[in-house]
């Protein structure tokens, strides 16, 4: 019979939607099969702001500093309201594209298992270049599970 995969290191991302929260309990299902480590990420994609405002500045380092404090707390919650304590789990969140972050998340952390909503929130950039799923499952080089 033929090797059959292993799956240590689980990657399970999640934008906070009720989309992401379906891709949960397979990620569970699959690091209790394996005793895998699960790694939850976020990825805060950047704001993208006008050079000059007429109506005055933005404190964009401001903005940056308080969405970032939220997403360390929303993340927590997140995965106390998703993931039983008894699964090993990791806290990732990243700055910068979703899909260039990801794939550097499977590369760093040895992961041989991305699991992943089919979309989240996304809005017109979807119509434009496509989900985050459709990219990864173009350019991942380990297995994608992706959850409708």
């Amino acid at each position: 019979m033929e090797n059959l995969p292993v799956y240590s290191n689980i990657l399970l991302t999640t934008d906070f939607s009720e989309l992401s929260v379906r891709a949960v309990s397979h990620a569970i299902a699959i690091s209790r099969k394996f005793n895998s480590k699960i790694y939850v990420l976020h990825v805060l994609e950047p704001i993208l702001s006008p050079v000059e405002y007429s109506w005055g500045s933005v404190q964009i380092d401001s903005i940056e500093n308080s969405r970032q404090e939220n997403t360390d707390k929303n993340l927590l919650v997140w995965c106390e309201d998703h993931i039983p304590e008894d699964i090993d789990t990791r806290i990732l969140i990243r700055n910068g594209i979703a899909v260039s972050e990801i794939i550097s998340v499977i590369e760093e952390y040895n992961v041989d298992l991305i699991c992943m909503a089919t979309h989240g929130h996304t809005g017109i950039s979807h119509v434009i270049f496509g989900s985050t799923t459709e990219q990864i499952l173009k350019k991942s080089t380990v297995p994608v599970l992706s959850v409708r």
